[in-house]
């Protein structure tokens, strides 16, 4: 599949199974960012293969021609798309260091979306544009069916 920006690709995961943990509790531990994460960084590769995981500070992946790609994802408390070392307890998001990021980087942002897993969507969007659609650094979760949109791709990898 080549990269489009804006546009929304869907992929339902059909097989996944770790030990013998049954495919219920391994779709709710992988409707969590904190577990799905690497998995999708890795997908990613799988899915558009002009992807390499680089995981570099500020961004995830690179394409053939060194594009910067960093992943985020939507869980049930909406997409943070800030740098990582911004969120938890005791840390604050700066929105001008995030905006320095993201042009320093000419990062391009992977937004995923697990919510309904194994059913999940990707869209792929302009640093510059996001921040300037999402001053906050986050989108919503009852922002989610409008950033990704009614239309989408199935792809199958």
């Amino acid at each position: 599949m080549t990269i489009e920006l804006n546009k929304t690709y869907y992929k339902e995961i059909e097989n996944f199974s770790f030990g013998e943990l049954t495919k219920e509790e391994l779709t709710e531990l992988f409707k969590d960012g904190r577990t799905t994460s690497r998995f999708m960084e890795k997908l990613a590769t799988k899915w558009f293969p002009e992807l390499t995981n680089v995981d570099e500070k500020h961004y995830d992946h690179v394409d053939t021609e060194i594009n910067r790609y960093e992943m985020k994802g939507f869980t049930k408390g909406g997409c943070n798309f800030v740098p990582s070392g911004m969120l938890g307890m005791g840390r604050r998001i700066d929105l001008n260091e995030l905006a320095e990021v993201i042009s320093e980087h000419k990062l391009t942002y992977i937004i995923t979306d697990i919510v309904e897993f194994p059913k999940i969507r990707v869209r792929f969007v302009d640093g510059k544009e996001l921040l300037k659609a999402y001053p906050k650094g986050k989108i919503k979760l009852n922002e989610r069916e409008d950033f990704f949109g009614s239309e989408r791709t199935l792809w199958s990898a």
